[in-house]
């Protein structure tokens, strides 16, 4: 329960940071406007951005190498603070140098900006693993909405009032009060750990990012982006300072308008598409819009098309692309998130600035009435190459969850791996569970007296309840079809039931037929049963591949769990062979479709059988599941998943479970979660053994020192 209300808490700072930081944003930018468009032509706006790109760059290469170094909950706070301090001098000089001041702002908050909100989200991305990041994010980027319309409604309300230099110090405030929060919003302790990949700076995110075609592709759509944006950008602001005179109110009021737009996507579609449509396709929605915000700019060349161009592309970029991309991020490592998300956060944005700048720049030549066309054109193809781009991305996700897990496997928590003898003997009391056969049981009358054949003597032998001549009988020669019936009879006896597996395994398939029969007869014995799936998963033939896929279905759980070891066994060696995928989900709903206190208890009896790296830990039902799946899933990942779920690494546990989310169907994963998502944590959950033990002797202790106060008063 603790865990979860520190999640809990840490979304709520989480809300109101990005609420705050968003706000502030927004106020910015209708300053930033305003600034630049009283003091300059928007003629100058591509060079302006151009410039601001390349400093933007240059801040995030000094970012990227800080970030690597100290980690983000060190570093973010005091840039908001030294940001806001920022603000205060440009404050004290705008009334003097309204030109320069207009210039550093629009460095400020173009360079600085967007470096602080890539940190900002670093540090989200720190302190929840992904599966608790994708239910977490929606509401996170829905504070941001929110920020973001008040922000809006900030500026438009001050702009009635204030003029845009008389601003500076509400943004300095704003920016002090961020730093408060996020000093107290830390990652996780996995994550604050140093990191080991995080030494090369910008230079090693650069290489990261060359030799991950996962990273290229998040890079490639953040540049895509970029571009059909700063496109679109310029076009509205021609468009803008031709009609408008007062923009300070008018740039205020349009920020407010599209955040309120995002805060209602946000609130309304994002969760539902990350849920049901997954990462790549809410990504998608960027340059959808951009698309159509071109198309509609195009159509309606006044201030109304422009307005629905760039509004609807910063509309979409805020909600559904920030959800989404963010969540691009959790997969990584934290050496290797530090090194490359401010990289690409900032310098391919601004690459994409640059880009489109230039191409504003040159279609500028031809004059502001014939450019604009083309700039739009130029956008909407742009937009259609990031819809190309993003249909890749879930792909690479699932991909980088499983590289993850790989990467993180070493650091799993092996403790208390638990004497299995001393379980089997209670188990064997509480049952009554005989430890072999009466002598002569299997014996059958008229065979008592050893024959003189060579074969029936060795039946006899076989049944003589005698361990050392039934041993004796099983090594004289390779077991035939004449005598694979009574061998398989002697799995039922614990004590021979080892030399009689050996015997069989040593037959070879041609033995293959009785033990498929045996193993799908209701009225073989159960000990026998349980015992001859560990012997066909050594025959990679189609009839024991097909008796072991019909043992799935047998009432008794410990025959279900060893068929599909051995089913997991032979399409391990045998890559000929395949099962359905169908097949192997409906086998799992029909293990997750038993009464809970059934699941529960499920236990197997035959030592060697526990997984050493859990022990009692594990839930023999749920290792069942995870064996089916790996049969027509990644074997690997699948198996780290399972022992990321038995520690208490919540960065590991939420890959896992994010993993798990991406590979399974729908009705597959509901069943699971349910078993997953224990609602009611036992009171133990998370402590080590020793922990556990402490705390029973203090229970132990202190109702002894009741029940003696008691007695005294009595």
């Amino acid at each position: 329960m603790s865990r979860r209300r520190d999640t809990a808490s840490a979304a709520l700072m989480a809300t109101l940071g990005a609420a705050l930081i968003i706000a502030h944003q927004a106020g910015a930018r209708a300053v930033r406007e305003t600034l630049f468009l009283d003091s300059f032509r928007s003629q100058s706006l591509p060079s302006m951005m151009i410039v601001a790109a390349v400093f933007s760059i240059a801040v995030a290469s000094l970012v990227s190498r800080a970030m690597a170094a100290q980690g983000p909950a060190r570093l973010v706070p005091s840039a908001f603070v030294a940001s806001a301090m920022l603000h205060l001098g440009e404050w004290g000089l705008v009334f003097q140098f309204p030109r320069i001041v207009a210039v550093v702002f629009y460095l400020h908050f173009s360079g600085l900006g967007l470096v602080l909100i890539s940190g900002f989200w670093s540090l989200v991305n720190e302190r929840f693993d992904p599966y608790a990041a994708k239910k977490r994010m929606a509401g996170i980027a829905g504070g941001a909405a929110f920020g973001s319309v008040a922000g809006g409604g900030i500026a438009w309300a001050a702009g009635k009032f204030l003029t845009p230099a008389e601003m500076l110090p509400v943004l300095c405030l704003m920016h002090l009060a961020c730093a408060w929060i996020l000093r107290a919003f830390q990652p996780l302790a996995t994550c604050a750990r140093p990191a080991t990949a995080a030494t090369g700076g910008p230079c090693a995110g650069a290489r990261m990012i060359g030799a991950h075609p996962y990273l290229r592709y998040l890079a490639l759509q953040v540049f895509l982006g970029a571009v059909g944006a700063a496109l679109i950008y310029v076009v509205f602001m021609a468009r803008v300072q031709a009609t408008i005179q007062d923009r300070l109110p008018f740039f205020a009021l349009f920020y407010t308008c599209t955040n309120l737009l995002s805060l209602l996507i946000q609130s309304t579609v994002t969760r539902l598409l990350l849920e049901k449509a997954g990462l790549g396709v809410t990504a998608g929605a960027h340059p959808a819009a951009i698309v159509l915000g071109s198309l509609g700019a195009a159509l309606a060349p006044g201030l109304g098309g422009a307005t629905f161009g760039k509004g609807s592309e910063h509309a979409v970029h805020n909600s559904l692309f920030r959800s989404a991309y963010e969540l691009f991020y959790t997969p990584l490592p934290p050496g290797e998130k530090r090194c490359v998300k401010p990289l690409i956060d900032v310098a391919f944005e601004r690459l994409g600035d640059i880009a489109g700048s230039l191409v504003s720049r040159s279609l500028l030549l031809l004059g502001p009435a014939l450019a604009q066309p083309f700039m739009l054109a130029a956008a909407a193809g742009v937009g259609l190459a990031g819809l190309l781009i993003a249909r890749r991305l879930d792909c690479g996700y699932v991909a980088e969850l499983e590289r993850s897990l790989r990467s993180r496997a070493v650091e799993l928590d092996l403790e208390d791996v638990t004497d299995h003898t001393t379980r089997l003997t209670l188990i064997r009391t509480r049952v009554g569970l005989p430890a072999r056969p009466e002598p002569g049981r299997l014996l059958h009358p008229e065979t008592r007296v050893p024959p003189t054949d060579p074969l029936l003597r060795r039946i006899a032998d076989l049944h003589s309840g005698d361990p050392p001549r039934v041993r004796r009988a099983l090594g004289e020669a390779p077991i035939d079809s004449c005598l694979a019936a009574h061998t398989i009879a002697l799995l039922g006896w614990n004590e021979v039931a080892q030399d009689a597996m050996d015997a069989l395994r040593n037959a070879g398939p041609a033995i293959t037929g009785e033990l498929v029969d045996a193993l799908l007869d209701p009225s073989t014995d159960f000990a026998v049963r349980r015992r001859i799936p560990r012997i066909l998963g050594g025959f990679p033939s189609a009839r024991a591949f097909a008796g072991l896929v019909g043992g799935l279905e047998d009432q008794r759980f410990e025959v279900r769990y060893h068929c599909g070891r051995a089913l997991a066994s032979i399409l391990g060696r045998d890559s000929a062979m395949s099962l359905s995928h169908d097949d192997v989900y409906r086998a799992v709903s029909r293990e997750l479709e038993v009464d809970r206190h059934l699941w529960e208890s499920h236990r197997l009896l035959d030592p060697g059988d526990e997984d050493q790296l859990i022990g009692d830990r594990a839930n023999r039902g749920l290792e069942h599941v995870f064996t089916l799946l790996s049969t027509v899933l990644p074997k690997e990942p699948l198996r780290i998943s399972f022992y990321a779920l038995h520690t208490g690494d919540e960065m590991l546990r939420g890959t896992a479970l994010e993993y798990l989310d991406n590979v399974l169907p729908p009705p597959v994963r509901e069943r699971l979660w349910s078993v997953l998502e224990d609602k009611h944590p036992t009171k133990h959950a998370g402590r080590t053994h020793d922990e556990v033990l402490a705390a029973l002797l203090e229970s132990h202790a202190s109702i002894q020192e009741k029940l003696l106060e008691l007695r005294g008063k009595l």
